[in-house]
Protein backbone atom coordinates (compact mmCIF):
# COMPACT_ATOMS: atom_id res chain seq x y z
CA UNK A 1 0.00 0.00 0.00
CA UNK A 2 1.17 3.21 -0.99
CA UNK A 3 -0.62 5.06 2.18
CA UNK A 4 -0.19 2.95 5.17
CA UNK A 5 -2.96 2.93 8.22
CA UNK A 6 0.13 3.52 10.52
CA UNK A 7 1.04 6.87 8.30
CA UNK A 8 -2.71 8.15 7.62
CA UNK A 9 -3.19 7.61 11.40
CA UNK A 10 0.51 9.72 12.30
CA UNK A 11 -0.80 12.43 9.13
CA UNK A 12 -4.08 12.94 11.27
CA UNK A 13 -2.38 12.72 14.66
CA UNK A 14 -0.07 15.70 13.77
CA UNK A 15 -2.57 18.01 11.98
CA UNK A 16 -4.64 18.08 15.18
CA UNK A 17 -2.62 18.19 17.43
CA UNK A 18 -0.67 21.06 15.74
CA UNK A 19 -3.80 22.75 14.82
CA UNK A 20 -4.75 23.09 18.30
CA UNK A 21 -1.77 24.77 19.31
CA UNK A 22 -1.63 26.76 16.24
CA UNK A 23 -5.48 27.98 15.98
CA UNK A 24 -5.39 28.64 19.65
CA UNK A 25 -2.47 30.77 19.68
CA UNK A 26 -4.05 32.75 16.47
CA UNK A 27 -7.49 32.89 18.40
CA UNK A 28 -5.59 34.47 21.71
CA UNK A 29 -4.02 37.20 19.68
CA UNK A 30 -1.21 36.03 18.58
CA UNK A 31 1.11 37.43 15.59
CA UNK A 32 -0.29 37.11 12.00
CA UNK A 33 3.05 34.74 11.04
CA UNK A 34 0.73 31.96 12.69
CA UNK A 35 -1.62 31.82 9.97
CA UNK A 36 1.77 31.04 7.68
CA UNK A 37 2.97 28.29 10.03
CA UNK A 38 -1.04 27.20 10.30
CA UNK A 39 -1.00 26.81 6.74
CA UNK A 40 2.05 24.18 6.37
CA UNK A 41 0.57 22.20 9.32
CA UNK A 42 -0.52 19.74 6.93
CA UNK A 43 2.55 19.49 4.75
CA UNK A 44 4.57 19.03 7.88
CA UNK A 45 2.40 16.20 8.63
CA UNK A 46 2.64 14.97 5.42
CA UNK A 47 6.04 14.88 5.03
CA UNK A 48 6.25 13.50 8.52
CA UNK A 49 3.49 10.60 7.86
CA UNK A 50 4.88 9.23 4.41
CA UNK A 51 7.05 6.44 4.03
CA UNK A 52 10.40 7.11 3.88
CA UNK A 53 11.34 5.20 0.57
CA UNK A 54 12.24 5.25 -2.97
CA UNK A 55 9.48 7.94 -4.74
CA UNK A 56 8.46 9.80 -1.21
CA UNK A 57 7.99 13.06 -3.73
CA UNK A 58 5.54 11.17 -6.06
CA UNK A 59 3.34 10.17 -2.68
CA UNK A 60 3.18 14.00 -1.56
CA UNK A 61 2.56 14.69 -5.77
CA UNK A 62 4.85 16.81 -6.26
CA UNK A 63 5.15 16.08 -9.86
CA UNK A 64 4.98 17.73 -12.91
CA UNK A 65 1.66 18.91 -14.26
CA UNK A 66 0.56 19.99 -17.80
CA UNK A 67 0.17 23.60 -17.90
CA UNK A 68 -3.17 23.16 -19.11
CA UNK A 69 -4.39 22.10 -15.69
CA UNK A 70 -2.77 24.90 -13.99
CA UNK A 71 -3.78 27.32 -16.01
CA UNK A 72 -7.52 26.15 -14.93
CA UNK A 73 -6.08 25.98 -11.44
CA UNK A 74 -5.89 29.86 -12.38
CA UNK A 75 -8.82 30.35 -14.20
CA UNK A 76 -11.22 28.39 -11.88
CA UNK A 77 -11.31 30.64 -8.66
CA UNK A 78 -11.37 34.24 -10.91
CA UNK A 79 -14.79 32.66 -12.60
CA UNK A 80 -16.41 31.81 -9.37
CA UNK A 81 -15.15 34.48 -7.25
CA UNK A 82 -15.80 37.41 -10.04
CA UNK A 83 -19.05 36.53 -10.86
CA UNK A 84 -20.78 37.38 -7.63
CA UNK A 85 -18.62 39.90 -7.41
CA UNK A 86 -19.65 41.64 -10.17
CA UNK A 87 -23.34 40.73 -9.27
CA UNK A 88 -22.87 42.69 -6.19
CA UNK A 89 -21.13 45.59 -7.99
CA UNK A 90 -23.99 46.07 -10.13
CA UNK A 91 -26.50 45.97 -7.32
CA UNK A 92 -24.24 48.14 -5.14
CA UNK A 93 -22.39 50.19 -7.63
CA UNK A 94 -21.46 52.73 -4.58
CA UNK A 95 -19.63 49.54 -2.95
CA UNK A 96 -16.94 49.36 -5.76
CA UNK A 97 -14.17 51.31 -5.58
CA UNK A 98 -13.56 51.66 -9.58
CA UNK A 99 -17.47 52.61 -10.06
CA UNK A 100 -17.94 55.00 -13.12
CA UNK A 101 -14.34 53.71 -14.20
CA UNK A 102 -13.75 52.69 -17.61
CA UNK A 103 -12.79 48.83 -17.78
CA UNK A 104 -9.99 49.62 -19.78
CA UNK A 105 -8.78 51.66 -16.91
CA UNK A 106 -9.93 49.01 -14.30
CA UNK A 107 -8.03 45.99 -16.55
CA UNK A 108 -5.16 48.60 -16.85
CA UNK A 109 -4.67 48.85 -12.95
CA UNK A 110 -5.57 45.61 -12.12
CA UNK A 111 -4.18 43.04 -14.94
CA UNK A 112 -0.69 43.12 -13.67
CA UNK A 113 -1.07 42.99 -9.86
CA UNK A 114 -4.12 40.25 -10.53
CA UNK A 115 -1.04 37.59 -11.84
CA UNK A 116 1.69 38.59 -9.82
CA UNK A 117 -0.19 38.20 -6.38
CA UNK A 118 -1.08 34.38 -7.38
CA UNK A 119 3.21 34.35 -7.39
CA UNK A 120 3.34 35.44 -3.77
CA UNK A 121 0.80 33.42 -2.73
CA UNK A 122 2.10 29.68 -3.92
CA UNK A 123 4.36 29.69 -0.63
CA UNK A 124 1.65 29.28 1.58
CA UNK A 125 -0.82 27.68 -0.68
CA UNK A 126 1.95 25.02 -1.06
CA UNK A 127 1.67 24.03 2.39
CA UNK A 128 -1.89 22.96 2.77
CA UNK A 129 -1.92 21.55 -0.59
CA UNK A 130 1.36 19.42 0.28
CA UNK A 131 -0.89 17.76 2.56
CA UNK A 132 -4.54 18.04 1.46
CA UNK A 133 -4.21 16.60 -1.95
CA UNK A 134 -0.86 15.78 -2.34
CA UNK A 135 -1.10 13.21 1.08
CA UNK A 136 -4.56 13.02 2.48
CA UNK A 137 -6.60 13.06 -0.78
CA UNK A 138 -4.90 9.86 -2.72
CA UNK A 139 -4.74 8.09 0.45
CA UNK A 140 -8.30 8.20 1.02
CA UNK A 141 -8.98 7.60 -2.42
CA UNK A 142 -7.02 4.34 -1.71
CA UNK A 143 -9.93 3.15 0.66
CA UNK A 144 -12.61 4.92 -0.75
CA UNK A 145 -14.44 5.80 -4.03
CA UNK A 146 -13.56 8.98 -5.62
CA UNK A 147 -16.56 10.72 -5.12
CA UNK A 148 -16.61 10.02 -1.10
CA UNK A 149 -12.99 10.76 -1.44
CA UNK A 150 -13.57 14.29 -3.34
CA UNK A 151 -16.79 15.23 -0.50
CA UNK A 152 -14.96 14.11 2.24
CA UNK A 153 -11.97 15.90 1.45
CA UNK A 154 -13.71 19.17 0.77
CA UNK A 155 -15.23 19.04 3.69
CA UNK A 156 -12.26 17.70 5.94
CA UNK A 157 -10.64 21.22 4.84
CA UNK A 158 -13.31 23.63 5.43
CA UNK A 159 -14.03 22.08 8.99
CA UNK A 160 -10.24 22.51 9.96
CA UNK A 161 -10.58 26.55 9.63
CA UNK A 162 -13.85 26.59 11.68
CA UNK A 163 -12.52 27.07 14.95
CA UNK A 164 -10.42 30.32 13.92
CA UNK A 165 -13.53 30.93 11.57
CA UNK A 166 -15.45 30.93 14.86
CA UNK A 167 -12.78 33.13 17.40
CA UNK A 168 -10.46 34.31 15.02
CA UNK A 169 -10.21 37.69 12.95
CA UNK A 170 -11.00 35.75 9.78
CA UNK A 171 -14.05 35.93 7.29
CA UNK A 172 -15.40 38.62 9.72
CA UNK A 173 -18.70 40.66 8.60
CA UNK A 174 -20.86 38.32 9.35
CA UNK A 175 -22.98 36.40 12.29
CA UNK A 176 -21.44 33.41 13.43
CA UNK A 177 -24.87 31.40 12.89
CA UNK A 178 -24.60 32.88 9.12
CA UNK A 179 -20.98 32.36 8.12
CA UNK A 180 -20.10 28.96 9.95
CA UNK A 181 -22.46 26.99 7.51
CA UNK A 182 -21.97 29.39 4.90
CA UNK A 183 -18.50 28.89 4.52
CA UNK A 184 -18.67 25.10 4.90
CA UNK A 185 -21.16 25.47 1.39
CA UNK A 186 -18.66 27.32 0.03
CA UNK A 187 -15.12 25.56 0.59
CA UNK A 188 -16.36 22.09 0.31
CA UNK A 189 -17.27 22.55 -3.61
CA UNK A 190 -13.65 24.57 -3.97
CA UNK A 191 -12.71 21.13 -2.26
CA UNK A 192 -14.13 19.20 -4.91
CA UNK A 193 -13.06 21.28 -8.06
CA UNK A 194 -9.62 21.38 -6.24
CA UNK A 195 -9.49 17.77 -5.67
CA UNK A 196 -10.37 16.56 -9.62
CA UNK A 197 -7.74 18.80 -10.96
CA UNK A 198 -5.45 16.93 -8.47
CA UNK A 199 -7.12 13.30 -9.65
CA UNK A 200 -6.60 14.52 -13.49
CA UNK A 201 -2.94 15.66 -13.41
CA UNK A 202 -2.05 13.35 -10.70
CA UNK A 203 0.31 16.52 -9.15
CA UNK A 204 -0.24 19.44 -6.40
CA UNK A 205 0.58 22.01 -8.56
CA UNK A 206 -3.20 22.67 -10.29
CA UNK A 207 -4.41 22.97 -6.79
CA UNK A 208 -1.41 24.77 -5.52
CA UNK A 209 -2.16 27.79 -8.28
CA UNK A 210 -5.71 27.04 -7.07
CA UNK A 211 -5.58 28.21 -3.86
CA UNK A 212 -3.17 30.50 -4.29
CA UNK A 213 -5.29 32.25 -7.12
CA UNK A 214 -8.60 32.56 -4.56
CA UNK A 215 -6.95 33.72 -1.66
CA UNK A 216 -5.08 36.26 -3.69
CA UNK A 217 -8.30 37.32 -5.46
CA UNK A 218 -11.06 37.50 -2.81
CA UNK A 219 -8.32 38.58 0.02
CA UNK A 220 -6.22 40.42 -2.13
CA UNK A 221 -8.19 42.04 -4.78
CA UNK A 222 -12.00 42.03 -4.77
CA UNK A 223 -12.55 42.47 -1.28
CA UNK A 224 -10.32 45.27 -0.91
CA UNK A 225 -12.05 46.98 -3.83
CA UNK A 226 -15.44 46.05 -2.48
CA UNK A 227 -17.18 47.85 0.63
CA UNK A 228 -20.76 47.36 2.16
CA UNK A 229 -21.88 45.93 5.89
CA UNK A 230 -23.71 43.52 3.66
CA UNK A 231 -20.84 42.00 1.27
CA UNK A 232 -19.61 38.91 3.41
CA UNK A 233 -23.83 37.87 3.03
CA UNK A 234 -23.03 37.47 -1.16
CA UNK A 235 -20.05 37.38 -1.97
CA UNK A 236 -16.41 35.98 -0.34
CA UNK A 237 -16.26 32.62 1.26
CA UNK A 238 -19.38 33.13 2.92
CA UNK A 239 -21.58 34.43 0.38
CA UNK A 240 -24.59 32.60 -0.83
CA UNK A 241 -23.27 34.02 -4.49
CA UNK A 242 -19.96 32.72 -4.49
CA UNK A 243 -21.55 29.47 -2.90
CA UNK A 244 -24.05 29.11 -5.67
CA UNK A 245 -21.02 29.83 -8.71
CA UNK A 246 -18.92 27.43 -7.13
CA UNK A 247 -21.29 24.56 -6.89
CA UNK A 248 -22.25 25.06 -10.16
CA UNK A 249 -18.65 24.59 -11.13
CA UNK A 250 -18.37 21.95 -8.99
CA UNK A 251 -21.08 20.01 -10.49
CA UNK A 252 -19.57 20.08 -14.13
CA UNK A 253 -16.25 19.28 -12.55
CA UNK A 254 -17.94 16.34 -11.12
CA UNK A 255 -19.88 15.24 -14.48
CA UNK A 256 -17.06 15.90 -16.64
CA UNK A 257 -14.84 13.36 -13.90
CA UNK A 258 -17.40 10.66 -14.07
CA UNK A 259 -18.14 10.93 -17.42
CA UNK A 260 -14.10 10.47 -17.91
CA UNK A 261 -14.21 7.39 -15.86
CA UNK A 262 -17.09 5.60 -17.36
CA UNK A 263 -15.42 6.30 -21.23
CA UNK A 264 -12.50 4.66 -19.18
CA UNK A 265 -14.61 1.18 -18.37
CA UNK A 266 -16.85 1.15 -21.64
Amino acid sequence: MQYTNKSVRVFFAIVITASVIVEGCIIAGGPGWLYLLMMWIPAVAAIVAVPKNKGVLGRLGIRRSKIGYILQGILFPFIYLLVPYVIYWMIHPDNFAYSGVSPIVIVKDLALPLISGIFTNLLSAAGEEIGWRGFMFPALLQRTGLKKTLFASGLIWALWHVPVLVAGDYMTGAPIWYKIPAFILCIVPVGIISGVLAYKSKSIWPSTFLHAAHNHFDQGIFGILTAGEDKMLYVSETGILTIVCAWILAAVMLASVFRGKSRETS
